[in-house]
This record gives C-alpha cells, sequence and structure tokens, in this order.
C-alpha cells in the first residue's frame, strides 16, 4: 500500500506544483472539430526566457540604431500607460470592422471585430517594459522571465476566424 501511494503520490504532487506555478496553455479549434492544446508550464517557459541569450549570437539579436534611439520614450509611455487610468485610447471604425485600443486594469487591450473575425489580445504593461531593450539594445532576459510569473489567470490572446478559434492564457 505504502508503494502505490508513491507511485501515485510523485506525479500528482508534480502536477499539483507545475500548476501551483501556473501553464500557458495554446488552445486550436478548427472548424472542422479538430482541437489541438498545448499546455507549457510557465516555468518552462521563464527558463527559456532567461537562457535565451545564452544560445543566441549577439550579432543575430541587434536592435536598429533608429530604434534603439526611442527606447526612452517607449519606455516614459508605457510607464505613463501603467500609471493612467483605464481609457480608450484608439477607436477605429469602418463599415465591416472596428478597431478600439484601450488601457484595461494593467494591461493595453486590442480588440478588432470584423464580419468574419474577432481578435482580442492583451498585452501586460509590466511584461512590455521588460521586453523593452536598454540602450545597448539588450534585453534583460531573468528580468522579463520574472514578469512572466504575474501573468497568472491572464488571457492573452482571443481570435475567432470563422469556424477556427485560436486561444492562448495564463492559468
Amino acid at each position: 500500500m505504502t508503494k502505490l501511494a508513491v507511485i501515485l503520490g510523485v506525479p500528482i504532487a508534480l502536477l499539483a506544483t507545475v500548476a501551483s506555478l501556473g501553464v500557458m496553455v495554446v488552445d486550436v479549434r478548427e472548424g472542422d472539430g479538430s482541437r489541438i492544446v498545448v499546455p507549457v508550464p510557465l516555468v518552462l517557459a521563464q527558463a527559456a526566457v532567461a537562457v535565451a541569450p545564452a544560445f543566441v549570437p549577439e550579432k543575430e539579436m541587434q536592435i536598429p540604431e533608429e530604434a534603439l534611439e526611442h527606447m526612452g520614450l517607449a519606455r516614459e509611455v508605457l510607464e505613463a500607460l501603467a500609471d493612467a487610468p483605464d481609457c480608450e485610447l484608439v477607436r477605429v471604425e469602418s463599415r465591416d470592422e472596428q478597431v478600439v485600443v484601450s488601457k484595461e486594469g494593467r494591461s493595453l487591450r486590442v480588440r478588432v471585430s470584423g464580419k468574419k473575425e474577432n481578435v482580442n489580445v492583451n498585452v501586460p504593461l509590466h511584461v512590455a517594459l521588460e521586453a523593452l531593450p536598454d540602450e545597448r539594445g539588450h534585453i534583460r532576459g531573468a528580468a522579463l522571465a520574472g514578469a512572466l510569473g504575474g501573468l497568472r489567470f491572464t488571457d492573452l490572446v482571443d481570435v475567432h476566424d470563422g469556424k477556427d478559434h485560436v486561444r492562448i492564457y495564463v492559468w
């Protein structure tokens, strides 16, 4: 009986540990009825982000100088957005489509509604801030990995395109 408890206890303990740390889920449902669900433990995504620069040659990850000139301004804009109250930033309406960009809570939200497609994207501002490179063009992988830990219970992407549906969320 003790052996059975240990045999069953180890996988349950591992599952509980992974669930407590968070799981990023990619859920794809196609119109023909097929479905693919890919759960990725958030701790694996964090580890990958933290060590990625060590495995990619620096010359392949260079940010153009003209973009680096504006990183300070981009950081100021994101910080101001994070401190701002919830508001609608942009609204574009046409006969067939509506696009709304708003600040809601701690996220920048982009919603596109059309005849055949609906897209919702949430960009957590603290993650966007950590993803910005410094003045030398370096992204601090460890800080970005840490920011990913704050994504629990967040819907990141939800796309309906006709009969197909893609959802990416963190549980």
